[in-house]
């Protein structure tokens, strides 16, 4: 009885095993992407190794800064999914894969004027407005507005909940229980 005991105290004083999930966030903004990797247990890696990849071939690389932020320039044009993978050289690896609906599917209009830092283009008053390009307005406008949605259900996901952890005990709980009857009914 004492080693069920003593292995049941090392099952609950065990921490949770995805307390240094490496999660990996990035956003489009653009022409750039920039994001960061973060610790589920909480810190970044500042200095890792990261690399972009475009439908497998080299992209960008570079290292985190000091707050786990990366950042680097598209090409024109986006051929296939955006590729982000971030080492730490420790064990801790993440990816993440942009596909190229990400990017607005179409280049933004030459002479375009910025609505904002940061925001969604229009193009100059003497050029039409085509359906491509207004194409292209719409998907930066929602990409940006809803970036800080992505990256809080990203971080949402990424935490381990209260009822994960007491979930995890009742299913030990109950496996020792089951064990214990099942001696009991040998005797």
């Amino acid at each position: 009885m004492p080693r069920a005991l003593v292995l049941l105290l090392a099952l609950l004083l065990a921490g949770p095993a995805a307390a240094h999930s490496l999660r990996l966030f990035a956003k489009v903004e653009g022409r750039e992407v920039s994001g960061y990797g973060f610790f589920v247990g909480g810190g970044r890696p500042r200095g890792a190794d990261w690399s972009a990849r475009m439908a497998g071939l080299p992209l960008a690389q570079g290292q985190t800064d000091a707050e786990g932020g990366f950042r680097f320039e598209l090409p024109e044009a986006v051929t296939g999914d955006v590729v982000i993978a971030l080492d730490t050289g420790e064990g801790h690896m993440a990816r993440v894969t942009l596909p190229p609906e990400r990017f607005g599917g179409a280049p933004v209009p030459a002479g375009a004027i910025p609505l904002r830092a940061g925001g969604p283009a229009l193009p100059a008053a003497e050029e039409p407005l085509s359906a491509q390009a207004l194409q292209a307005i719409v998907s930066q406008a929602v990409a940006a507005e809803v970036a800080p949605l992505r990256e809080r259900i990203e971080r949402m996901d990424a935490r381990m909940r209260v009822t994960d952890i007491v979930s995890g005990l009742f299913l030990i709980l109950g496996g020792a229980g089951i064990a214990l009857w099942a001696r009991g009914r040998r005797r």
